[in-house]
């Protein structure tokens, strides 16, 4: 699949993938946690950013996000501080917004209901869960899983949006040997929107499962590895 590069994408020496690799399926994860696709038809722009907490993900965004985006498509990404206490990663690129529509199956605009594990990942779970999957989830779990401490116990979780990004969690981590408990269909008020709505939750318990989890499947994130050893280390009761 061929993505022709602009002028100004040859000149900055930009590459496009013409594989999915393990780097490339967590960059896809991550976006599928903190990402948004946009296009301006006003202007003719196609942008890629990545929003989060400027006081909790700055490393995680600062290095090695901004470290994988150079890995994968040649590209330095600017780090940038928000006055809203956020922090952003944002490419301007025709090229790599087509990609991540086309090649990795990423929607343009409001994805939070909508958003699946892209099948170009899945085709890669033949006869076990590949490489490519275990980046992806870990892509997912470093930018939107919470891990707290529970009437005292340690819970790995998460809620999403959209049903089939949960059903795609679960069926994998299933596969991979985890007993991830989902909860559908969950409704709660939203005070943003003042509406009511449904959301979906996937968590983790099981004192064997974190184990594996952060040995298989492992983290990225500073601030989740930080909040681990501190729960581990506190010999904090598990499941």
């Amino acid at each position: 699949m061929m993505f022709d590069l602009t002028k100004s994408e040859i000149k900055k020496q930009v590459i496009i993938p013409t594989k999915l690799s393990p780097q490339l399926a967590e960059l896809c994860g991550i976006h599928i946690g903190d990402g948004y696709l946009g296009f301006r038809p006003n202007k003719q722009e196609y942008v890629i950013q990545c929003t989060g907490n400027l006081k909790s993900d700055k490393p995680y965004y600062d290095q090695y996000i901004r470290a994988l985006w150079k890995n994968v498509f040649n590209i330095n990404v600017k780090f940038l501080e928000r006055k809203d206490n956020t922090c952003e990663l944002r490419v301007y690129s025709k090229s790599i917004a087509l990609f991540f529509n086309i090649f990795l199956e990423l929607p343009f605009g409001k994805k939070s209901r909508i958003i699946s594990i892209p099948n170009t990942i899945k085709k890669t779970c033949r006869n076990n869960v590949s490489k490519e999957m275990v980046s992806c989830i870990r892509g997912i779990m470093d930018t939107d899983f919470y891990l707290v401490k529970d009437r005292g116990y340690l819970e790995l979780g998460a809620w999403f949006a959209s049903r089939e990004l949960i059903l795609d969690l679960q069926n994998y981590l299933e596969k991979m040997g985890f007993n991830p408990k989902v909860r559908l269909d969950v409704g709660y008020y939203n005070k943003s929107s003042k509406k009511n709505l449904i959301r979906h939750q996937i968590r983790i318990r099981k004192k064997e499962d974190l184990s594996r989890w952060f040995s298989v499947i492992g983290t990225n994130n500073p601030k989740i590895y930080k909040r681990y050893q501190e729960f581990t280390n506190s010999n904090a009761p598990v499941v």
